[in-house]
């Protein structure tokens, strides 16, 4: 009986950990509730590596980009960062700074991939809009209609367009009333091939709201639209996304983590407070592609935001629909001005001229992203550090602050350089290392 009993107790006390371990970490890492049974290290001394590659016109912005990248990285206590701007279609800076890995020594570069966070419902609501243009994809199709079988009677009314603009009444991460697929969103240690298996993690429980009637933020939202996306098309939404996006753009870099061949390591550092880095622990977000999920790089980010600008790619009404923010049922536009995957806000700075700008920013696991579009500029910038902030405007606003600095020095050159074309790599060391 003894035996027994010590056996009994030997298998719950494994069963304890197994299941249990992976939600201390998650209360660590995320909530930081609890301490992070892990060893940190500090950067190396000296300089920090660093990479410039610009249009040789672009000499005296690259000092403006390179000072806005240090204060970036200081102010983030981010172990790297990295940059990119695009100009009318054409790559015409890039810039990092700091360390792809500590440990190792490795230094940050172009190529260097990140976890993308909420820009992924950037990039699924591109792949959406090319439906819409080539497949005659409605964006006000109930999901009763569009979706079979349907997981919850309750989604019977909702339409893309709420999925795309949160505001279909479902939950976040937190708000999911399935223990399993709430279980499984804290221990991120489940593979899930198809999106349509993601969605069973959440498809319990009623809405938040009536659809329509309020705005709620939901990464649930954006994978069941990938789902919808994957029926409609009768294909798997990586590989629409692969077909629609990735390889017309020439995003060669981004994907899903398990395709990532030059990922940057990610750290925690309790949201920039600590200079103190642990690597993160291993997570699958593959329950989160299309809202959350992703991989990419600050290059192919803005390849991402000029294949807005290019009627080629995207015809103006549809992009118009996308970039729309999006009225609720009693005809006020929701609190975030939030469109379709985007959001839209005006941006102005010491006294110039404000402008338009339409973006999306990421949060993931010791990562975090910011797109910007400035359509009067023809301008997409993109950057990415490999840690987390808080705020996140800390990090985000460098975003807005290249931009800005790329349209001033147009302005004092007296020029308007929308004719650049990328020179071979220009390294400029003395720039980073202040």
């Amino acid at each position: 009986m003894k035996r027994l009993l010590s056996l009994l107790t030997l298998l719950l006390l494994t069963a304890l950990a197994y299941f249990g371990w992976p939600v201390y970490q998650f209360y660590a890492f995320n909530l930081e509730k609890v301490p992070v049974l892990a060893s940190a290290t500090s950067l190396p001394q000296g300089p920090l590596p660093h990479q410039s590659h610009h249009a040789p016109a672009l000499g005296a912005f690259n000092t403006r980009a390179a000072d806005i990248l240090n204060t970036t990285r200081a102010t983030s206590n981010a172990p790297g960062i990295s940059a990119a701007i695009a100009h009318r279609g054409q790559l015409v800076w890039q810039g990092t700074l700091g360390y792809a890995d500590i440990k190792t020594k490795t230094a940050l570069t172009p190529e260097h991939q990140f976890r993308i966070g909420s820009t992924s419902k950037a990039v699924t609501a591109t792949l959406m809009a090319k439906l819409m243009q080539e497949q005659n994809f409605n964006l006000d199709t109930p999901l009763q209609d569009s979706l079979t079988p349907l997981p919850n009677p309750a989604w019977r009314d909702i339409t893309p367009r709420q999925l795309a603009s949160h505001s279909a009444g479902l939950p976040h991460y937190k708000g999911n009333q399935d223990r399993i697929g709430l279980y499984r969103s804290l221990s991120l240690n489940t593979q899930f091939d198809r999106v349509q298996d993601a969605v069973a993690q959440f498809d319990e429980g009623p809405l938040r709201s009536r659809p329509g009637d309020a705005f709620y933020y939901s990464s649930y939202g954006t994978v069941l639209l990938s789902a919808v996306l994957a029926q409609h098309a009768q294909r798997p939404y990586l590989d629409l996304l692969q077909q629609y996006v990735l390889i017309p753009l020439g995003m060669r870099h981004s994907g899903t983590e398990s395709q990532g061949n030059k990922l940057a390591t990610f750290y925690f550092n309790r949201r920039g407070q600590d200079a103190q880095y642990i690597p993160w622990r291993p997570v699958n977000l593959s329950h989160r592609l299309a809202g959350g999920g992703l991989i990419s790089t600050p290059s192919d980010l803005v390849r991402l935001g000029s294949g807005y600008l290019d009627p080629h790619y995207l015809h103006p009404a549809v992009r118009k629909q996308i970039w729309t923010p999006q009225r609720l049922n009693h005809g006020e536009v929701n609190p975030q001005n939030y469109a379709l995957g985007w959001r839209r806000h005006e941006y102005q700075h010491n006294g110039h001229p404000a402008f338009t700008y339409y973006h999306h920013g990421g949060v993931s696991r010791g990562s975090q992203s910011m797109l910007i579009v400035v359509p009067l500029y023809q301008l997409s910038v993109a950057v990415n550090i490999n840690s987390k902030t808080k705020p996140f405007w800390i990090f985000g606003e460098a975003a807005l602050k290249l931009a800005h600095a790329y349209v001033q020095q147009a302005e004092q050159d007296q020029r308007e350089p929308l004719d650049i074309k990328v020179s071979a790599a220009s390294n400029t060391a003395s720039l980073f290392a202040k």
